[in-house]
């Protein structure tokens, strides 16, 4: 797999920020905020890392999305996805 370029790797770590900030902002924990959407906690911590090389895809992002009921503009429409790399 090729290595990913710092704007991509900068990407991956502001989606799983932005992941963590709307599960937060539903006042769960990940061992909650996991059982009560039927996903195991493991996966939902992958998510909200970033550490992984190939980030989270466009796919599991509308998953969450879905999870807690916004849209796929909603979850871009951020100041985190605004600013500059």
């Amino acid at each position: 797999m090729a290595k990913l370029k710092p704007e991509d790797v900068l990407l991956n770590e502001r989606i799983s920020q932005r992941i963590k900030e709307l599960r937060t902002a539903q006042n769960s924990n990940q061992s909650e905020f996991a059982q009560s959407h039927c996903i195991d906690r493991q996966t939902l911590h992958r998510w909200e890392n970033g550490g992984e090389k190939r980030g989270v895809s466009i796919h599991t992002v509308q998953k969450f999305c879905g999870m807690i009921g916004i849209s796929l503009k909603d979850f871009f429409d951020s100041p985190l996805f605004k600013k500059e790399p």
